[in-house]
């Protein structure tokens, strides 16, 4: 009895080792090849899961800010409308008569003038309006800073922990490989 039959049982050549061999050493290389893939593709899909996220985050607020700009060019508008309805009615009426010697009216002038009401619209849009607008303004920056720098810190950590965290995958994929093949992978790289 030979090593062969001992091993593997009556009538099997050593061709017929060498091609199991063989055959087990092709499918671990197609096993590392597709464990090579899914790894591309779970690290594509998260880089894209990141990428539309960030991409829908910045667009909501772009919405946003533009929603609350309209409102507040809007509400200002209207704001000033209000003032200038009541500012109209701020008028200084003057008079002036212009007599002869003899006692005679010779000309009569009548003046309207509205400095009163455009002092208050002008003081209203000053310090009322303006204030108000330029809050608003220094918040919508402080917003889109505060999203801009989330998205930028959110594919940071991403770009850092991607590498960090393929070692581990592959090393992962490699000991199922090696599981999955048992012990014929000891074998793989012989012949006989």
């Amino acid at each position: 009895m030979g090593l062969l039959d001992a091993l593997f049982g009556g009538g099997v050549s050593a061709d017929d080792v060498n091609s199991i061999l063989s055959s087990t050493a092709s499918n671990a290389s197609a096993l590392s090849n597709v464990a090579a893939a899914n790894s591309n593709t779970l690290v594509n899909s998260v880089i894209e899961g990141m990428t539309n996220m960030v991409n829908t985050t910045l667009q909501t607020t772009f919405d946003g800010v533009t929603a609350l700009e309209e409102s507040t060019i809007a509400a200002t508008a209207d704001a000033m409308n209000s003032v200038a309805a009541s500012a109209i009615s701020f008028t200084e009426a003057s008079a002036t008569t212009v007599y002869d010697s003899a006692g005679n009216v010779l000309q009569e002038t009548q003046s309207v003038s509205h400095d009163g009401g455009a002092a208050i619209m002008t003081a209203y849009a000053t310090y009322t309006l303006g204030s108000l607008t330029a809050g608003i303004g220094e918040g919508i920056a402080g917003m889109m800073t505060g999203v801009g720098n989330g998205a930028g810190a959110a594919m940071a950590n991403l770009a850092s922990h991607l590498p960090d965290a393929l070692p581990s995958l592959s090393t992962s994929l490699g000991a199922s490989i090696s599981a999955s093949l048992g012990t014929s992978g000891l074998l793989a790289n012989t012949s006989l």
